[in-house]
């Protein structure tokens, strides 16, 4: 009878050795897809930083072509969907002496970025 009591302890073993590994698989498995998340979040938030850089720098450009097409133009010029997602707005002003100032925002998800810029046209 003795033998047998030792067969149904390690039946027993086997079920625990089972159980804990599927345990530790899940928590494996869930840590990492916690961790992909954040990345992929963190990559998304540096994707929009630098598109709003861009974009506002898109409009410095576009205020650029319009003082150079006539260099006593001062207004605002805007593309995209501005202010939501996608877009800019840049605004030229005078400034001292004969200098022009050009303000432009970018706005790419929920990021906006300013460039300001001089400009002697």
């Amino acid at each position: 009878m003795h033998p047998k009591r030792q067969s149904v302890r390690r039946g027993g073993a086997a079920l625990l050795m089972a159980i804990f590994t599927i345990f530790m698989v899940s928590v494996l498995a869930v840590h990492v897809l916690s961790t992909e998340m954040s990345q992929l979040a963190t990559v998304r938030n540096v994707l929009d930083y630098e598109r709003a850089l861009y974009l506002a720098n898109a409009g410095v450009h576009h205020a650029c072509a319009e003082l150079e097409a006539n260099s006593t133009w001062r207004g605002t010029v805007a593309d995209g969907s501005y202010p939501a997602s996608g877009g800019y707005s840049a605004t030229a002003v005078d400034g001292i002496g004969s200098l022009v100032v050009v303000t432009s925002s970018g706005v790419s998800g929920s990021v906006t970025r300013t460039v300001q810029a001089t400009i002697d046209p």
